[in-house]
């Protein structure tokens, strides 16, 4: 019976060295999933942190340095420190000592600071001195968070930044365009006054006078002041249109019946500049949609610049045809031609058509305003020149404006 019970012994002892190793082994595995839970806990306080509204930066990095002793193994005697730039974010018990890890932070592909972690007194080696392999990768998941968090925030400070200047720009823009739209408004004012009384005292002059000589000269003055007067609402119709204040009175009309007319009430000009207007009109064009005083205007401001450069003997051609579900009218000169820079910036207010060398003048925004009234009509505007070749301005007019 001793040799059983003693036997029996003998065999029992390996299986409790087993239960007592496999008690240590849970033991470590609860270990290692507790130390997991803090690494997990520590970067969700990161992602809380970032996720705040109205946080900045630094507000972030003090929060986050906070979060990392408790992240480590010995919580109690681990201190932190960020360093970005010139600034440093410690833990309130942080100062250097021998054990220490540490990790870069890149921001934009450049080193912009450092991460710190330190054990306030010594403790048994590990993998890397007294830090846990896991505690290494750990630092360096860390510190890519905090370079991405300050790229993120960075990048929206800059845009808010921008944004604020570009509402400051804007201000002060609209700011500006009122204060030319009423400067403007009084140059109109200023000018139409006394050119009202010129023009019906031209008009009553030369009604009265007998004298040929006298009645000339009448006409001249009133002739000059009513191109002045034309010019004057050119500038004022460009400020409406800039403003988008510039409507249109659409009708149905007929579009070749009005190119004839002009071409008729041109006739004058055309002859006084030695050239010719010929009108070729496609048979049979539909009626459009549109505002015939500000198509005429279109026409005779077209008219009025080819008959100033083309050359004298020559002629100019006006044609219309229809184009799909535009009606497409073109006005040829041959004159001079306009140069391919110059062309970039033919229907900008102020611009003139012509070269240095020429003596034709004016405000150089009635090609502008043309630009606008056949925009606002749902067409184009655009031109074809080459140098020494003449130069053919094209506009297109929808069939259907209204539908």
């Amino acid at each position: 019976m001793s040799n059983r019970k003693g036997q029996h012994q003998i065999e029992a002892t390996p299986d409790k060295r087993g239960k007592q190793k496999s008690k240590g082994n849970l033991q470590e595995i609860a270990h290692d999933l507790s130390e997991r839970v803090k690494e997990l806990n520590c970067m969700y306080g990161i992602s809380r942190l970032f996720e705040k509204n109205g946080l900045s930066i630094e507000d972030i990095l003090r929060g986050v340095v906070k979060l990392i002793p408790p992240a480590w193994q010995y919580p109690d005697i681990t201190c932190a420190r960020i360093k970005i730039d010139s600034e440093e974010f410690n833990t309130v018990n942080y100062h250097e000592t021998p054990w220490c890890q540490s990790q870069s932070i890149i921001v934009n592909g450049r080193h912009c600071g450092t991460l710190e972690i330190c054990y306030l007194v010594e403790k048994p080696a590990s993998d890397e001195g007294p830090f846990l392999k896991e505690e290494r990768n750990l630092i360096r998941v860390i510190a890519e968070r905090l370079g991405n968090i300050i790229e993120h925030v960075t990048a929206e400070e800059n845009l808010r930044k921008m944004y604020a200047r570009e509402q400051e720009l804007h201000k002060k823009l609209q700011l500006e365009m009122q204060s030319r739209v009423d400067l403007t408004r009084k140059l109109i004012h200023e000018l139409k006054t006394p050119l009202t009384a010129l023009l019906a005292s031209s008009q009553m002059l030369f009604e009265e006078t007998k004298n040929k000589k006298l009645g000339k000269l009448a006409i001249h003055v009133w002739n000059g002041a009513n191109n002045l007067n034309n010019r004057i609402e050119e500038l004022n119709d460009v400020v409406k249109g800039e403003l988008g204040k510039l409507k249109l009175a659409l009708i149905k009309m007929d579009i070749a019946s009005l190119l004839r007319s002009l071409v008729e009430e041109a006739g004058a000009l055309a002859q006084h500049y030695g050239i010719t207007i010929d009108l070729k009109s496609e048979q049979d064009l539909p009626e459009i949609e549109a505002d015939p005083d500000r198509i005429r205007q279109i026409v005779f401001n077209l008219i009025n610049n080819a008959c100033k450069y083309a050359r004298e003997g020559k002629k100019i051609i006006i044609m219309a045809v229809r184009y799909n579900d535009f009606i497409r009218i073109e006005v040829k000169d041959y004159g001079p031609g306009i140069s391919k820079a110059r062309q970039r910036t033919l229907f900008e207010p102020g611009y003139h058509t012509v070269d240095a060398e020429s003596t034709a003048g004016g405000l150089g925004i009635g090609l502008a305003l043309c630009k606008m009234l056949v925009e606002l009509h749902g067409g184009k505007i655009w031109v074809e020149s080459k140098l020494g070749h003449g130069s053919s301005f094209f506009f297109t007019l929808a069939v259907n404006h209204l539908s």
